[in-house]
């Protein structure tokens, strides 16, 4: 038996076997163990069904402003802010151009950031409402104006003062 005739039918027939017939790998053992453990998943799960799907949105809806006031994220904030402005619309019985005003410095204000903090909203969190603003003043005449708290500058003077300072300040 010569090895060199070995080797040539060998390759003749691989080119056979290529031509004839699709060779069939096994699939590796790590993509069939994910494939079974991501089936049995699949069985232990009930189906969802629209309606399921739509009530579990609904309650999710219904809870999302159930949160403290500092916990809402901005948009969830303005939308609040929005009711708020309607309630007012409506208790106060104001005009468009005071709820526009309104608007304007709730907004203006959220988006500054100045209506963060628990102590400047009173907000209630079983009804998802404002129910008043700390720092929202009214008046018939002026309209609506809202209170900025003053901020002290205070001035340490300690060790880093200069010998000329020290000298001048005597």
């Amino acid at each position: 038996m010569d090895i060199s005739n070995v080797l040539n039918e060998s390759k003749k027939e691989k080119k056979n076997e290529s031509k004839d017939e699709v060779r069939v790998h096994k699939k590796p053992i790590q993509l069939r163990d994910i494939e079974n453990r991501s089936s049995s998943n699949r069985g232990d799960r009930s189906i969802e069904t629209d309606a399921k799907i739509t009530e579990l949105i609904k309650k999710e809806k219904e809870a999302v402003f159930n949160q403290p006031w500092n916990k809402l994220d901005k948009g969830l904030k303005i939308n609040r802010i929005k009711a708020f402005i309607e309630q007012e619309q409506n208790e106060r019985n104001i005009s468009k151009k005071q709820r526009e005003q309104l608007e304007t410095i709730l907004l203006s204000a959220c988006r500054g950031n100045k209506l963060n903090k628990l102590s400047d909203v009173i907000y209630d969190i079983e009804s998802g409402v404002i129910i008043s603003l700390k720092s929202l003043d009214y008046s018939e005449e002026k309209g609506y104006s809202l209170r900025t708290p003053e901020t002290k500058v205070t001035r340490t003077t300690g060790k880093s003062r200069s010998n000329i300072e020290r000298f001048i300040k005597r």
